[in-house]
């Protein structure tokens, strides 16, 4: 069982046994929930209540038949409803600060350690995260989806490389580098769906919203999160690798 994944899908929203019922489906098109057991590593008595769970937040489909057989839906809406309920979460979170920022007349000096953000246009986006990309000591890495030049993050990379950052990108466009000017920008690519940057290993900023269609506005968050950070960093390592 890949630990990392398990440990991505955690950093989601998922419990272990969830996170492992649905890599166990990813690899194979169907299984009675015996297989899902054994080959997720999950006590039996527990794989129904586990799967009833998945098919109510929509990610496995349980199929007609004797056996019961179930699927996972395509491994990208996976990850896009699971990023979905995040941003929920998180702006529910944000709705809560809010309400106690008011109710103890806090100022707010010291920069947060979470933040969620909503911005009209994709370039107000490319602003916020070079601002934090200029921030970065050692390394960025980053999901993005770029399909069109976009000046404040070509900008902010290259100023990041130029004090000798280590900077990697996994694209889903296959000519993302021709976006670049920097010419040594490292750059891979491989089908997701994500806009997600890691600073210095801790620091993350993700687009919560997908940028493959025009939005009257999008959100994106300014975590904090070392588990987060972490999982985003090995399913990273593990695309690249591929």
């Amino acid at each position: 069982m890949d630990s990392e994944t398990v440990s991505f899908f955690g950093s989601l929203g998922l419990t272990e046994y969830e996170s492992k019922a649905v890599l166990a489906l990813i690899h194979k098109s169907s299984l009675e929930a015996p297989e899902i057991s054994r080959n997720g590593e999950i006590p039996k008595t527990r794989v129904y209540d586990i799967l009833e769970k998945l098919e109510g937040k929509g990610l496995v489909i349980a199929l007609e038949g004797r056996p019961k057989k179930y699927q996972a839906i395509e491994t990208e809406k996976i990850i896009e409803k699971l990023m979905e309920s995040k941003k929920k979460e998180f702006t529910e979170t944000q709705k809560n600060a809010e309400k106690l920022r008011e109710k103890l007349n806090f100022q707010g000096k010291n920069e947060a350690k979470e933040s969620i953000l909503r911005v009209k246009h994709l370039s107000d986006f490319d602003r916020i995260l070079g601002q934090e990309i200029l921030k970065a000591k050692k390394t960025v890495i980053g999901f993005t989806e770029i399909k069109e030049k976009r000046h404040y993050l070509d900008e902010a990379l290259g100023k990041a490389m130029e004090k000798k950052v280590q900077v990697q990108l996994i694209s889903s466009d296959r000519e993302a580098e021709k976006f670049f000017s920097n010419t040594k920008l490292l750059t891979k690519n491989s089908s997701h769906s994500l806009n997600a940057f890691v600073i210095d290993g801790k620091k993350i900023v993700l687009g919560l919203d997908s940028f493959k269609e025009e939005k009257p506005h999008y959100h994106l968050a300014i975590l904090q999160n070392k588990s987060l950070a972490e999982a985003i960093t090995g399913h990273f390592k593990s695309k690249w690798k591929d």
